[in-house]
């Protein structure tokens, strides 16, 4: 069972990957902004987050350079989840992202994704 952080800020897309990854065993935590994500980065290290890019507050590309800034989270692996084209480009100053999948997403590969980075890291 792997500890993985949503962060999305919509409650729709978090609700429906939650449902898919704890069915499939895994622990989830879920955040609808960027700070809260940070400030549960405090307290509990995932095992993977899937990161939305487009947020109110601190965007996706905001929140990675956060994670970049902190010796205990630079190396956590993100799968980014964005809707926009050409953001590829734009994450791939950072190292731990591991994975691209662009929204709508389809399930089965999402699924298929995620236990592939998770597979990754063991």
């Amino acid at each position: 069972m792997a500890k993985i952080l949503i962060v999305d800020d919509e409650k729709e897309t978090v609700e429906l990957l939650r449902l898919l990854l704890e069915k499939d065993g895994h622990q989830i935590t879920a955040a609808l902004r960027g700070e809260d994500a940070l400030d549960h980065l405090k307290r509990q290290t995932p095992h993977l987050i899937l990161l939305d890019v487009t947020m109110p507050g601190m965007d996706g590309y905001t929140f990675m350079s956060n994670l970049q800034a902190e010796d205990a989270t630079r190396d956590l692996p993100v799968m980014v989840l964005t809707g926009r084209e050409g953001m590829k480009d734009t994450f791939q100053v950072f190292t731990n992202v591991v994975d691209f999948v662009a929204k709508p997403f389809d399930i089965q590969d999402l699924r298929a994704r995620v236990q592939a980075a998770l597979d990754k890291r063991a």
